[in-house]
């Protein structure tokens, strides 16, 4: 079986979007926009934006010409997001099969060989994965054929959404679709284009001693893959074990004590088959299997992940204290739901001096944020996260700790910044000498200011992508009570504002 996600990264990105409080689902047409060396360009667009004449490999600013300014929604395509939904997309496709293996960039191969039954047929299963799929807001293609490599020729050129071909039409089905539907390289096809081959039957009616000499040994490999007269490559994905352990009791127990050195003991156990693996959790989970009741999850979760067991510890501690025991715990189970690779830090600088003080104080602070999320909810501890974008007030946002990117030891512009942002720039009037500066007097606040020092300018221009901005003239000035101001002047509008102060 073959599946193929023909709209996968801007799906991705609307399921994300649609599980975030803060934004709402946006029906503009959608571009997601990628480097391809010095330029930027097209690498996903939705149907919307195809059906008006944008391709993916397109220049950015001839797709972005074809709407009206605010027309269109661009954001920057992030491929290696885009890899890591497809790895969770196929751990979820092992209750098909058991083997699933990666088709990168867009989709799966499943060996459904002896699977059939168990969904009454080939057919249901195919209709079974496909209305999955939606389900999850997917759209997919789904073929089941003798070989992967047919497979995914139907999957992706062939004329139905949902389609089975049996072992003995395999070929007259296979006749008519492209070349391209062999997985060759595009150069492959433009070449065999003049000379008249464009499906696969023209292919199959050559001599096929001809085929390697003419059109090299690629060809003829993928042909006969297809055929099922070659054998094709298949490393599903290694699903690992589940990091969890669990203790029974000799009966049920209402001892608190009891219950709390338990999971005491058992998160040291997780603890340690974390450091096995090299990775740590970023969400603990506890369930306590109760006698009269139904069972009681406690969970936690970490902006960072961690396999401390002291940290763990402290994070379920609360939880579970206020965990109502019933008549008795028969059972207690600790398991790692979310795994990550940790974070490894230098333990000397280029000098030999030690850095042991900055980890252990970034170490505290995300522990405080674990303690602090966990206590009062993820929604009300946010985090700075710096944001790609030039303009002063984008270039960083507050986000929930579990989501806030790590931080890094780059300042997000090369010049100096104030150390306190408006929200709002605040209107001044300002006396310059030329319009470029340098300023003589500031009227803030409703009082005069001036100025003994002015720094500047240095312009900042509005992002293109986006229909509403300006570009800006920012100054440094000081004014003669000592204070520092960050002034810009909006050149379209030739209006003064202070942007920010030094403290």
């Amino acid at each position: 079986m073959a599946i193929w996600l023909p709209k996968w990264a801007t799906d991705r990105l609307r399921r994300v979007e649609r599980r975030s409080p803060e934004r709402h689902c946006d029906r503009r047409p959608l571009l997601l926009i990628g480097r391809d060396g010095q330029r930027h360009v097209v690498a996903r667009c939705c149907e919307q934006a195809t059906g008006l004449g944008v391709s993916p490999g397109m220049p950015a600013a001839q797709a972005r010409a074809l709407f009206e300014p605010g027309g269109v929604r661009i954001e920057a395509h992030d491929a290696e997001a885009d890899a890591r939904s497809l790895g969770a997309l196929a751990e979820w496709a092992t209750r098909f099969s058991p083997l699933v293996q990666l088709d990168r960039p867009d989709g799966l191969l499943l060996d459904i060989t002896g699977c059939g039954r168990v969904f009454g047929g080939e057919s249901p299963l195919a209709q079974n994965v496909s209305a999955s799929l939606r389900r999850l807001g997917i759209d997919a293609r789904v073929a089941i054929a003798p070989t992967f490599a047919s497979a995914w020729a139907f999957a992706r050129y062939g004329q139905q959404p949902t389609l089975v071909v049996p072992a003995a039409s395999l070929r007259a089905l296979l006749a008519p679709l492209p070349i391209a539907g062999l997985g060759v390289e595009s150069d492959g096809v433009a070449a065999l284009a003049p000379l008249g081959i464009k499906r696969i039957e023209h292919l199959l009616d050559l001599p096929r001693s001809t085929l390697p000499a003419r059109f090299g040994y690629d060809l003829l490999l993928r042909l006969d893959q297809a055929l099922g007269h070659a054998l094709e490559p298949f490393e599903p994905i290694r699903a690992s074990e589940p990091v969890a352990v669990e203790r029974e009791f000799a009966g049920p127990t209402d001892r608190i004590e009891a219950v709390e050195a338990a999971v005491r003991e058992l998160i040291g156990a997780v603890a340690s088959q974390l450091q096995q693996r090299e990775v740590g959790a970023q969400a603990v989970k506890a369930v306590l299997v109760r006698a009269d009741l139904p069972p009681e999850t406690l969970e936690v979760r970490m902006g960072r992940p961690s396999r401390d067991p002291e940290h763990l510890w402290k994070l379920l501690a609360p939880k579970l204290e206020r965990a109502h025991l019933g008549f008795g715990v028969e059972a207690v189970h600790v398991e790692a739901v979310s795994l990550a690779r940790v974070r490894h830090t230098q333990a000397l600088s280029i000098t030999g001096t030690t850095m042991q003080c900055s980890a252990d104080a970034e170490r505290a602070a995300d522990e405080l944020f674990d303690t602090l999320t966990n206590r009062f909810g993820p929604s009300r501890v946010l985090r700075a996260s710096l944001v790609a974008s030039h303009l002063p007030e984008r270039a960083c946002e507050l986000c929930p700790c579990e989501t806030a990117q790590p931080r890094r030891s780059f300042q997000p512009a090369a010049s100096d910044r104030p150390t306190l942002l408006f929200d709002r720039p605040e209107a001044a009037d300002v006396v310059a000498l030329t319009p470029d500066g340098p300023v003589h007097s500031v009227r803030w606040r409703q009082r005069a200011h001036t100025i003994v020092s002015c720094i500047g300018p240095e312009r900042i221009g509005s992002e293109w992508w986006r229909s509403k901005g300006s570009t800006r003239d920012y100054f440094r000035v000081q004014t003669d009570a000592g204070r520092w101001l960050w002034l810009a002047r909006a050149l379209e509008v030739n209006r003064w504002f202070v942007h920010g102060i030094w403290a």
